[in-house]
């Protein structure tokens, strides 16, 4: 006999999507992470426990693990459970006066009561056979949901101005003058680089914890080191088209900066006396760097490339998890703690493959639990990124006897964007576009929301594959071949003004050719027919047969996304590979137009 321990740290979520940059969002996700690997230590260290879930292996954990214990009264479950919660919290408020502390500053008492009122630990223990695990593992999971829907709730609230990345605690540092601020306020000195706290920016103790937290993890043991230097939006948006230009010209680039530079400073739009004088950067630098800009500009040209504005930010998530943990696949569940033990080096697994699927593809991982990613992407990969983690994502189904037909999936969210989009309302956009995806029966899907300068939006979601197409291979070569130049987008724009208002009542029938058919029969010949004639038309290869092959080919897959998701999704759908060819660089397609069409696996 031993007994069960399931232990949480929140709020999970928006301690990690508060972020007014790409350095808050990876710190959030790594302060979680390092606080769930300290409890986990502590619980093996003190206690003897066995951590089921997760694989401490992993350099990025959730915020939660399961545990067995070898303690069995009440009293000591309870002790254990209390002394690990403590840790936690001392653990993090450790974290936040160690930083204060590096940069000289005081720690006030509201600073202190900040930290130490934001963390939500919720634990339940209770003894456990191994032989009934599933039972009391249902029976734990049940108990600690009733506890979350009863925390505590304080109906007080600061009052005063409120941090500029949480919106919601009152800000305890600022620079320049001291405005609506409490009495325990500090101002930041101006030795204190200015990435950590911008000019008219105030934050919170959480906000510049967060901001500050690599202060704390360089002098961390953590075999995981800290990214220190995780690139901004511009940075991701820029890496792919950075890496094309002569090494030694951008370096030098960047070395006029010096402590000052920025990604966003290789957009000319951001070179202005006005964002100088604001970051305090020196204004003679200012003409130099213009010249440099240009000289690298005309590098990029003579070499094809352009500097895209966009990135992409994906949320992705394994279907259906909570069914999987807990057994309910499971043929016979009382091999559910064998089965957990499967899962989390199965998971452990894969979040070393996604790993280096993004490394592989210059995309960063801002958290991967195992089954659950948030990465940036530059446009360039993000097809490709998103193709490979979902064949990479493990067949849970063969870790146990599960039910007949039951198999694991995935779905993903992704949200394309400009990089001075606030990244807080990004991540809740691919937030929502991972809910989209999850609503579709079945599930297995992804769905890709585009948020224009302009600030157009169009969205699109489909499932990785049907039985006649695959769409993100689709997706891909439409864009392969818009950006190679074999064909113009126009089919695009005529398709969209030509059946965007096709949307007939229920129940009426169309004549077609001579012959009343039904609606929707109608509409697919209708669609079919259209695409086939404006494809022709976009054509610009000079091998005709060749064409007639390409044509044909490309009709039959885009009228099975039609017929798949509908005429919105589908003009969506085309609308996203057209926006994408004018972002990327053709990655398959040779641009001599007389050599044929290229065909992709």
């Amino acid at each position: 006999m031993k007994s069960l321990l399931i232990f949480t740290i929140g709020p999970v979520q928006s301690f990690i999507a508060q972020a007014r940059k790409t350095q808050d969002l990876y710190a959030g996700s790594r302060l979680i992470s390092y606080l769930c690997r300290t409890a986990a230590r502590k619980a093996i260290d003190d206690y003897g426990a066995e951590i089921i879930y997760p694989d401490l292996n992993n350099p990025s954990l959730p915020n939660r693990f399961v545990a067995l214990l070898p303690v069995l009264e009440k009293e000591g479950l309870q002790e254990i459970g209390r002394q690990i919660e403590e840790t936690v919290k001392g653990t993090f408020l450790h974290i936040g006066c160690k930083v204060l502390q590096s940069f000289g500053l005081p720690v006030t008492t509201a600073f202190r009561r900040q930290l130490e009122e934001y963390l939500e630990v919720f634990w339940v223990a209770g003894k456990c056979d191994p032989a009934a695990y599933a039972g009391a593992y249902r029976e734990m999971e049940s108990l600690l949901g009733a506890m979350k829907n009863i925390r505590p709730f304080s109906a007080g609230g600061e009052q005063g101005r409120k941090c500029s990345m949480t919106g919601q605690h009152n800000a305890l540092f600022y620079r320049g003058k001291k405005k609506a601020f409490l009495e325990q306020a500090v101002r930041v000195p101006d030795s204190i680089p200015a990435r950590y706290l911008a000019p008219g920016e105030s934050l919170g103790g959480i906000g510049f914890l967060k901001r500050t937290a690599d202060q704390f993890f360089k002098t961390c043991n953590e075999d995981n080191k800290f990214d220190a230097a995780f690139p901004s939006t511009a940075g991701i948006a820029l890496e792919d088209s950075l890496l094309a230009l002569p090494q030694e010209q951008v370096e030098k680039y960047k070395g006029i900066f010096g402590k000052w530079f920025n990604d966003q400073f290789f957009y000319e739009e951001n070179l202005t006396a006005r964002r100088f004088a604001m970051e305090g950067i020196p204004g003679d630098i200012l003409e130099k760097a213009k010249r440099m800009l240009k000289e690298l500009s005309k590098a990029a040209v003579a070499r094809g490339v352009s500097f895209s504005k966009y990135y992409a930010l994906l949320v992705m998530d394994g279907d259906s998890m909570g069914e999987w943990v807990a057994g309910k696949n499971l043929a016979d569940r009382g091999e559910l703690l064998d089965f957990q033990r499967r899962l989390t080096r199965s998971l452990g697994a894969y979040a070393g493959q996604v790993k280096a699927i993004l490394e592989a593809h210059h995309g960063r991982s801002v958290y991967c639990g195992g089954d659950d990613l948030l990465a940036l992407i530059n446009l360039q990969h993000l097809l490709a990124v998103l193709q490979e983690l979902r064949e990479s994502f493990p067949a849970l189904e063969q870790l146990g006897h599960v039910v007949p037909g039951k198999k694991s999936s995935t779905s993903a969210g992704v949200c394309i964007a400009h990089y001075k989009a606030p990244l807080a309302e990004v991540i809740k956009y691919a937030r929502e576009m991972e809910r989209t995806a999850k609503h579709l029966e079945g599930k297995d899907a992804v769905a890709i929301g585009v948020i224009k300068h302009s600030g157009e939006i169009c969205q699109a979601v489909v499932k990785w594959k049907y039985e006649n197409v695959a769409p993100l291979k689709l997706l891909c070569r439409l864009v392969d071949i818009l950006a190679a130049g074999w064909f113009s987008d126009t089919f695009i724009r005529n398709l969209a003004r030509e059946f965007r208002s096709l949307s007939p009542g229920e129940g009426r029938q169309r004549v077609f050719s001579g012959r009343v058919i039904p609606l929707k029969a109608a509409e697919e010949e209708i669609i079919g027919a259209e695409i086939a004639r404006l494809l022709r038309r976009s054509c610009l290869m000079e091998d005709r047969v060749k064409a007639d092959k390409a044509v044909k080919d490309l009709c039959g897959q885009l009228l099975s996304i039609y017929v798949e998701g509908g005429l919105a999704n589908f003009l969506s759908f085309l609308d996203i590979a057209a926006f994408l060819s004018r972002e990327v660089k053709a990655n398959g397609c040779n641009k001599d137009r007389s050599s044929g069409y290229p065909l992709f696996s």
